[in-house]
């Protein structure tokens, strides 16, 4: 183990922080992210790097936003999301220094203080495109982003008839972070019994929110008064999950289901894994009493449709104090397997699915 910066990028990278998931273009591997410079004046770089050649490009800078814990972006077909939202750093990032932690650094919610959407064209070096604001939240992954032409519209006549919708799974607050001490979540621990049942209500409930980004090209110059991003729908909590997924065949294009681990409060962990119908915006369950998954990893049927292919998750049964590897119908959330263990394995917050042959890029991830 090392210590590294994106420097060996490119020069102007130089900030310290940038998002966990970096985003890959499903058809030409290139890679997406945005480097985060603390200070009075924070300073976000979205860049890109070449999958061919190696080399990275700046595609945009932005200077009027606050510092934030951004663990995740997004992309479409032709364009990266920055979306800054809750936890601001304090101080203007000098309190991770004080506090020797980034977490504690980051200032209280602030219901005050909307969140912010950037769009950035990454196909045609027109840089920033569109600014957007709603309501504070806060968010650590992503799901999928996509283009649509505008409501009522069937075909591009003019240059602003585009909008993106953008899916997320969100927090109404910050709690959720405290959530993951090691005292909160343990079941034999006193501090965790907040964090079950009726006391969690309201703390860290998820919620799976569908926003639309409007008119995104609707300006020639360059963006300064922000639009009203806008809310579609938003799942009732008990529908909704955090480490989500979907087919990874439809990143960058419309989905319909989300997968991911829910959080019922029927125990200190995540307590079962849903399927999220975005249509009929009906959830789906799979739970086993004491048993708590782990995040589910979609492998998809090359042949078949949206919800065609299995889920794998690292399972942990209480019970036995054992974990098992959990493979799951994607279509149907019934069980088709398993592969226990002897012992457990540790909780990983993220892992990927890599066939033995994969097929050509762009038809798979």
């Amino acid at each position: 183990m090392g210590v590294c910066n994106q420097s060996v990028l490119h020069p102007e990278l130089t900030g310290n922080l940038s998002a966990a998931h970096a985003k890959s273009d499903p058809v030409t591997g290139d890679l997406y992210n945005y480097n985060l410079t603390l200070g009075h004046e924070s300073v976000y770089r979205v860049f890109r790097v070449s999958a061919e050649t190696g080399q990275t490009e700046i595609l945009a800078t932005i200077t009027d936003a606050p510092g934030a814990y951004v663990h995740s972006t997004l992309i479409t077909e032709n364009y990266f999301i920055l979306c800054v939202w809750s936890g601001h750093y304090a101080w203007h990032g000098a309190k991770i220094l004080w506090e020797h932690n980034m977490l504690d650094a980051i200032s209280p919610f602030d219901s005050s203080k909307k969140a912010l959407w950037y769009v950035i064209d990454r196909k045609y070096d027109r840089g920033l495109m569109a600014k957007y604001k709603c309501d504070p939240f806060f968010c650590l992954h992503t799901i999928n982003a996509w283009e649509e032409w505008c409501t009522g519209s069937t075909e591009p006549t003019h240059c602003g008839q585009v909008d993106i919708v953008a899916d997320l799974s969100i927090y109404k607050n910050l709690d959720v972070i405290k959530r993951f001490y090691y005292n909160n979540i343990k079941s034999t621990s006193p501090a965790s019994l907040d964090y079950v049942g009726e006391k969690r209500r309201g703390k860290c409930d998820v919620f799976l929110r569908r926003f639309r980004l409007r008119d995104v090209n609707a300006t020639t110059t360059s963006p300064s008064k922000p639009l009203k991003a806008e809310i579609e729908f938003t799942a009732e909590s008990s529908h909704s999950c955090d480490f989500p997924t979907i087919n990874p065949r439809l990143l960058t294009h419309p989905s319909r289901y989300i997968y991911g681990v829910c959080d019922r409060g029927l125990s200190t962990f995540y307590d079962g894994i849903v399927k999220y119908d975005t249509v009929t915006r009906t959830p789906t369950y799979w739970s086993v009493e004491g048993h708590s998954p782990g995040e589910p990893i979609f492998v998809p049927d090359p042949y078949g449709c949206e919800d065609g292919g299995v889920l794998l998750s690292v399972v942990l049964d209480g019970f036995s104090e054992k974990s098992y590897l959990l493979v799951l119908d994607a279509r149907s959330m019934k069980e088709v397997g398993r592969a226990t263990m002897d012992c457990v394995v540790g909780f990983g917050f993220h892992g990927a699915y890599h066939p033995q042959d994969p097929p050509p890029r762009g038809t798979y991830f």
